[in-house]
Parts: structure tokens; C-alpha cells; sequence
């Protein structure tokens, strides 16, 4: 009866209450995922979104871009619909640039570093800006549109390079600060005087309740990257071949190797299309010449050797003209590749010999049994080595 009750109080005031945003720092080194996961929340929330570049902001009346731009071009991606826009979000990238400069003095005003710290602070909170409508032929605006951003959520990303060392000169708590990664355990270190000591102002952090870190991709999250999601590089470059009737495969070793060489370069998943444009540019350049006869190109092969080790180039991916030549060198490598089996001569003539003696066995049968299938027959038989041959 009295939870009863209470339950009745609670949900009575409900309506009087005001849901708030809390606006999302990340943490990460370059190619971690932070703008990736800033957009997959937007598609899979089905808001506007707009990615901008903390390093060409200024403070309003210097050269360069305001943070009212910001809104303006969210409005413009919201199609210019001022409801969707009050609810949509803002990803403002390299963050970790707004620190004060050092060659800044009293004297000498940082417009584009603790100057637009201060410029955001009002559109993190909640302000109305007035945004030009959309623009006509001659881009000339048509008024003037008033949008709300108390409730656009706002995540800013940086990879704050030398945060590590801030951190463990506070805590203590890490001896070795070479060996520090990005990452959860990293991430409860992260103190808000860190930040601040780092160079961001108090009142533009106490705006960004939420701090996430994120780690350094792994080698096998990096082989994910590049085939698994709906569009991932390898599959976009499957789908580029497949444009021009050629198939084109990886090896399991070629993607480890590929992965293992993006981790290498310290650049993240952003490393993977470099590495793959350098394994493919031959076979694209060359496909498009050869479309008819002998020197079209049938299928084309990533190996190893196509990757080359973790600090030198390999010899690029490897081009096949004829039918069969895939499947030959496959074999002779002993190379094992999704949606291709490659055949074993021995084995085959095995089976060969095994459906030989099968066929003949069937065919006496059939012609003493049953004398009006023998067309029937034939037309298994026909189909049986068309299929044999296909697996050879």
C-alpha cells in the first residue's frame, strides 16, 4: 500500500520534469572510430548531423569561421527544417586544438583557441541563434530562422596527445608512461583537472559531462574493419571488380597482414584504404584495358606476397587472365580462400575412378532393367561429368 502510494506521488510529478542533454567528450588516438561512432548515432537515431573542424573556428569578427556556422550548417543538412535541427547532432572534431596557445599573452587575445572555447560555451548550454534561411540563386539569404540548441547533443573528439603524461604526473598511479593506452582503464584516470592542466578551460569541460576513452584498434578488429561491416573497404573494392566481371579474393594471412601493417603506421583503421590503394592500383588501372579476349581479366588475387612484410611494399595483387589459373595457383600454394575449394589431383582421379565404375555398374542396370530411361540416363551422365570437370 505505501509503495503503492509512492509510486502514485512519483509519477504525478513526472510531468514537471525537464529531461537535459549531457554532452559527450572522446578520448582516442587517430583512426579509433570516434567521428564513425558520433555518425553511426545519428543514422541509427535518425537525426541531422554535421561534422565540424574545431581548427577552423574563430571567435565572431576575426577571419574565419563563427560557431553559428556550426548551426547553419546543420540547419542546412536538417533541409532547412528548424524542428529537426533543435534535435539533431553537432560533432566537432580536434577539440584538443582549442588549448590556450603558449605564445599567447595577456596582452595578445587567442582567438582561435581559448577564444572559441568561450564561443561554444552558450551553444553547449542552450542559446537561440538566429540562422539565415535557405539561400536563393543569387545567395541571397531570405531572413533569418530562430533555432534552439538546448537540445542539440553536442560530441567533441580529440586524440589529446600527451594527455598520458598529465595524467600519470597526478595520479601516480602509472610508473611507465610509455606503455599507457587508450582505453577503460585509462579512461577512470582521466580527471578534470587533467584537462584542464592540459589547456581547456573549466567552464568548457564542466559542459562535456561525459568522457569516453577509446583504445588503439587491435590487429583483429582492424581485419573486422576491413570486410565486415555493411560497408567495408574490402567489400567496397569487391563490388569495384565486380563492376568489371572480375572477382577479387584475399587471403586470411593477406588481411592479418594488411591489419598488422595499419597497426604498425599508428594511424588507425584510416590506414587500411592507403595500404589496399597501394595493393590494387596496378589491377585497377590495368582492368579497364583488358575487358575482351586473351588479356581480359578474370580474377585477381591479395596474398602475402601482394602485401609484402610490416616495413616494405609487397608486389602488388596478383592478376589472372585464364580460366583455371586461379584455381591452379591456389592449389599449388595450398592457399585456402572463402567460396573457393581447391581441387586435389589425387583425390580427384580417386573420385574419378570411384564414379567411373559407379556409372558403369548404373548403366548395365538401367539398359537390362529399364530399356526406355536410356535417354534419361544419358542426360545424367552428361550432367554428372559436366560437374566433375567443374570440380577439377
Amino acid at each position: 500500500m505505501k509503495s503503492s502510494a509512492c509510486g502514485d506521488v512519483s509519477m504525478s510529478g513526472d510531468d514537471d520534469i525537464e529531461l537535459e542533454k549531457s554532452n559527450i567528450l572522446l578520448i582516442g588516438p587517430t583512426g579509433s572510430g570516434k567521428t564513425l561512432l558520433a555518425k553511426t548515432l545519428a543514422r541509427f537515431a535518425d537525426v541531422p548531423f554535421v561534422i565540424a573542424d574545431a581548427t577552423a573556428i574563430t571567435q565572431a569578427g576575426y577571419s574565419g569561421e563563427d560557431v553559428e556556422s556550426i548551426i547553419c550548417n546543420l540547419l542546412a543538412a536538417a533541409k532547412f527544417n528548424v524542428e529537426a535541427t533543435e534535435r539533431g547532432i553537432v560533432y566537432i572534431d580536434e577539440v584538443d586544438k582549442l588549448i590556450k596557445k603558449v605564445e599567447c599573452n595577456e596582452d595578445r587575445r587567442d582567438v582561435s583557441g581559448e577564444g572559441v572555447q568561450h564561443a561554444l560555451l552558450k551553444i553547449f548550454e542552450g542559446t537561440v541563434i538566429n540562422v539565415p534561411r535557405k539561400r536563393n540563386q543569387d545567395s541571397i539569404s531570405d531572413g533569418y530562422v530562430e533555432v534552439n540548441t538546448k537540445n542539440i547533443l553536442f560530441i567533441c573528439g580529440g586524440s589529446f596527445s600527451g594527455l598520458e603524461k598529465i595524467v600519470s604526473e597526478s595520479t601516480c598511479a602509472i610508473e611507465d608512461t610509455e606503455t599507457v593506452i587508450w582505453g577503460l582503464d585509462f579512461q577512470h584516470l582521466i580527471e578534470s583537472d587533467d584537462l584542464i592542466a592540459y589547456g581547456l578551460i573549466p567552464e568548457f569541460i564542466g559542459r562535456l559531462p561525459i568522457t569516453v576513452g577509446l583504445n588503439d584498434l587491435s590487429e583483429a578488429q582492424l581485419v573486422q574493419v576491413l570486410m565486415e561491416p555493411k560497408n567495408a573497404i574490402g567489400k567496397q573494392y569487391k563490388k569495384l571488380f565486380k563492376m568489371n566481371d572480375v572477382k577479387l579474393h584475399f587471403t586470411e594471412n593477406a588481411l592479418r597482414l594488411i591489419a598488422k601493417k595499419a597497426a604498425s603506421r599508428e594511424t588507425g583503421a584510416r590506414e587500411l584504404r592507403s595500404i589496399m590503394e597501394d595493393i590494387l592500383t596496378e589491377a585497377m588501372f590495368e582492368i579497364p584495358d583488358a575487358r575482351e579476349g586473351k588479356e581480359k581479366i578474370i580474377a585477381v588475387l591479395v596474398d602475402e606476397e601482394s602485401v609484402g612484410s610490416v616495413h616494405s611494399r609487397g608486389c602488388g595483387a596478383k592478376i589472372f587472365r585464364d580460366d583455371g589459373a586461379l584455381e591452379l595457383y591456389v592449389y599449388q600454394n595450398n592457399i585456402r580462400l572463402p567460396g573457393l575449394i581447391p581441387g586435389n589431383p589425387k583425390r580427384t582421379r580417386i573420385v574419378s575412378f570411384c564414379l567411373l565404375v559407379a556409372l558403369s555398374a548404373t548403366k548395365l542396370w538401367v539398359y537390362h532393367t529399364f530399356h526406355c530411361f536410356s535417354s534419361i540416363y544419358e542426360w545424367v551422365v552428361s550432367i554428372l561429368c559436366k560437374a566433375n570437370i567443374f570440380t577439377q
